[in-house]
């Protein structure tokens, strides 16, 4: 299944004038490829065709991605009556963000989810042995993670984002690289069954408070703490949520938060949003 944005759609519709074949960016900028140009239609490398009018949709169409399937295309959006909640894949200038009823899950401002991504693994190096990553979203932390570690646990709760996920080629080596392992269900239930100390590191980026405050609370936390090993090294991001117009400060709350829970070494990141903290030695 190929994926496609707005970019890459205007790139072939540029191409169809007066060409037979053109080097077109797929998979939203993943990979390149030949295309087949014709009179009204391009013919993609798997075989799929779609028509000149499909493809000016998609082109006038800026911030969604689009998937192809059976010569067909897809908005990657949807609304489930279940949740009550609006999800979308959203396409930037690097990889996509996902945006659930409005709210962005990934920093899109003065960065990009692929920079923030390596930039919240980069604040737990040397990273190394197994790495608890507490909220999947589409699993780029996940991905930066598993290129050095020995194994990266990722939980998600909502089956929509894992949807999502499994159709963003940036988020395929979640599915396909063995040492991810991704838990679907409630992370407050499941990190119950870890081990003490069986995680080196661990990557902590939850939602907002207002919208997950259960991972925001002491009780929380002492999971975290347990299941880290001794002088292990977590990365918690927090956000500036209401730093503006509340005056409120959120990581220095979260460290106050983690040093009466045991932590050590807990100091703000301002770069990174968010806060570290290391499990003290035995």
């Amino acid at each position: 299944m190929l994926c496609l944005s707005s970019n890459q759609a205007q790139q072939i519709l540029d191409s169809l004038r007066g060409n037979n074949e053109a080097v077109i960016f797929l998979d939203l900028g993943l990979t390149s490829d030949s295309i087949e140009l014709q009179r009204n239609s391009a013919v993609f490398p798997d075989g799929q065709k779609l028509k000149i009018e499909q493809i000016m949709t998609i082109a006038e169409d800026p911030g969604i991605a689009y998937s192809i399937n059976n010569n067909q295309i897809e908005r990657l959006m949807w609304f489930d009556d279940q949740t009550n909640k609006f999800y979308k894949l959203r396409g930037t200038e690097t990889w996509p963000a996902l945006e659930i009823s409005g709210i962005l899950m990934h920093r899109i401002k003065a960065t990009d989810p692929k920079s923030d991504a390596e930039h919240k693994v980069a604040m737990i190096s040397p990273v190394s042995g197994r790495v608890l990553d507490t909220c999947f979203g589409l699993g780029y932390t996940a991905t930066f993670a598993a290129g050095r570690a020995s194994e990266v646990t990722t939980i998600e709760c909502d089956p929509n984002v894992v949807a999502l996920a499994s159709r963003n080629p940036y988020s395929r080596q979640c599915f396909e690289n063995p040492r991810i392992r991704l838990i679907e269900g409630d992370v407050t239930e499941i990190i119950q069954r870890f081990e003490n100390g069986c995680f080196d590191r661990i990557i902590h980026d939850p939602p907002t408070l207002a919208v997950a405050g259960d991972l925001y609370g002491d009780k929380f936390y002492t999971e975290l703490f347990r299941v880290l090993r001794a002088g292990g090294v977590m990365f918690h991001y927090t956000g500036q949520p209401g730093s503006r117009h509340r005056n409120v400060d959120l990581p220095t709350r979260v460290s106050q938060r983690l040093s009466a829970i045991g932590f050590t070494k807990v100091s703000k990141r301002p770069s990174a949003l968010g806060v570290i903290a290391k499990k003290p030695q035995k």
